[in-house]
């Protein structure tokens, strides 16, 4: 059960590091748009696979997903990544 509980938080503390990174990374970015020297910050980068319809003539489907990050939150995911792999849990 040592085990499982240990894996169960690190699992969690991943959670809400990366959660915590994307909220940050955005509110910073943000901040940052007016700001001339930091507004590299605020660059959006997107990636993905546009929405494609497919038509079966008896139903639709649609596939996709489109992912927006801006620099500042590839940063701070970064950063929780490597926060992540440091940090160790007592048994």
């Amino acid at each position: 059960t040592n085990t499982m509980k240990r894996t169960f938080l690190r699992t969690l503390l991943l959670i809400v590091l990366l959660l915590l990174a994307v909220v940050l990374g955005q509110v910073i970015g943000e901040a940052c748009t007016n700001i001339s020297f930091l507004s590299w910050l605020s660059i959006p980068v997107q990636f993905g696979l546009e929405p494609t319809l497919i038509n079966l003539h008896v139903i639709q489907l649609t596939f996709g997903i489109v992912v927006n990050f801006n620099v500042a939150q590839a940063i701070f995911l970064l950063v929780a990544i490597i926060a992540y792999s440091r940090i160790k849990i007592a048994d």
